[in-house]
């Protein structure tokens, strides 16, 4: 894609699924899905990351282009545009802080893949909890996840992602040693 194509698609951002859509007709490309980041909120939670990539803004905030935190309609007219413009997914983020959006768009799109991105700062918030003793890291970082697939969530986006495989792998493998031992 010319840098001009995401020049357009970042100053229209309002109508960027539909951009993308057009592109891909022009293209002929029909094996790409589109996943909506509609439901992108203003929050604390991205803070870790910015300071480990150096890319807070030197000046200004990035709200402009993130919902307020207390936007659950705007969440879902957003979201409504989208999935109106062609988006095949769905995506909250942060997720923990939006359980309720969460479970909003699941019930308005239960035929869209919802995706929840765990960002930086939750991730940070758990492990550094965990690492201070306040409560086990496994335990904790399962009940989220669960409560995130309870609140709608398909796909779930975490730095968690390859500890959180470890456990499931290991569990699997107790599971199955029970069973070959009946």
């Amino acid at each position: 894609m010319c840098p001009f194509i995401y020049f357009f698609i970042y100053i229209f951002n309002s109508y960027a699924i539909v951009a993308l859509s057009v592109l891909q007709e022009i293209n002929k490309i029909n094996t790409v899905a589109v996943l909506s980041y509609s439901a992108k909120f203003a929050s604390a939670f991205y803070g870790p990351f910015r300071d480990a990539a150096k890319s807070a803004p030197s000046s200004g905030d990035r709200k402009c282009y993130q919902l307020p935190p207390m936007s659950r309609g705007l969440a879902i007219r957003a979201t409504q545009r989208d999935v109106d413009e062609g988006a095949d997914m769905i995506m909250v983020k942060p997720g923990m802080a939006y359980l309720d959006i969460v479970r909003d768009l699941k019930n308005q799109f239960p035929h869209h893949p919802l995706a929840i991105y765990q960002v930086s700062g939750e991730y940070a918030m758990l492990f550094h909890a965990a690492s201070n003793g306040v409560f086990d890291l496994e335990t904790v970082v399962m009940e989220t996840v669960g409560g995130m697939r309870r609140a709608g969530a398909d796909i779930i986006i975490s730095y968690f992602s390859p500890q959180i495989l470890k456990w499931l792998k290991r569990d699997m493998q107790d599971k199955l040693s029970i069973a070959d031992e009946k």
